[in-house]
């Protein structure tokens, strides 16, 4: 007599395919999230690059780097500290809303600013360029760019 083949997975072969996926999430989760922050920071130095130029073409033309921050939030600069002025340049973080752009200006200065607003980005810290090309990042998000390694956008 012939004994009936039956189909399927035991309880133990589904226990060691779990624990497979439990192995390959905990390596692929902390991978993806190390990925997303440097996607966003290198993200917003771009940005931050971007916005310079567009100051160093507006002072080109204007003589100052006044005007470029917009505080009533429509699109034109209006003062010299605040949002920065999307008439200017549109950064695309900012679209995605994962950095806040303002800027300080004078007539010969300005310093720009990311924050971070959103998503991996938040624990990342603020970055800033001014108009001789000095880059700095809060890498420790403590609020200030006095630790050692906060004078560079270089990765450590």
């Amino acid at each position: 007599m012939r004994k009936a083949r039956q189909n399927g997975f035991t309880l133990v072969e589904l226990m060691v395919a779990l624990a497979i996926l439990a192995v390959l999430a905990a390596v692929a989760v902390p991978l993806y999230t190390g990925y997303s922050e440097r996607t966003y920071a290198a993200e917003a130095q771009a940005d931050l690059l971007g916005a310079a130029q567009a100051l160093e073409r507006f002072a080109a033309v204007n003589f100052t780097y006044e005007g470029t921050a917009d505080t009533d939030a429509d699109g034109a600069g209006d003062a010299d500290a605040g949002p920065l002025a999307t008439d200017l340049y549109q950064p695309r973080a900012a679209a995605l809303d994962r950095y806040a752009f303002t800027v300080t200006a004078a007539a010969g200065t300005f310093l720009v600013t990311a924050t971070p607003q959103a998503g991996p980005a938040v624990e990342l810290g603020a970055m800033t360029i001014d108009e001789a090309g000095n880059r700095r990042w809060d890498r420790n998000n403590d609020g200030d760019f006095a630790d050692a390694d906060e004078d560079t956008w270089e990765a450590k």
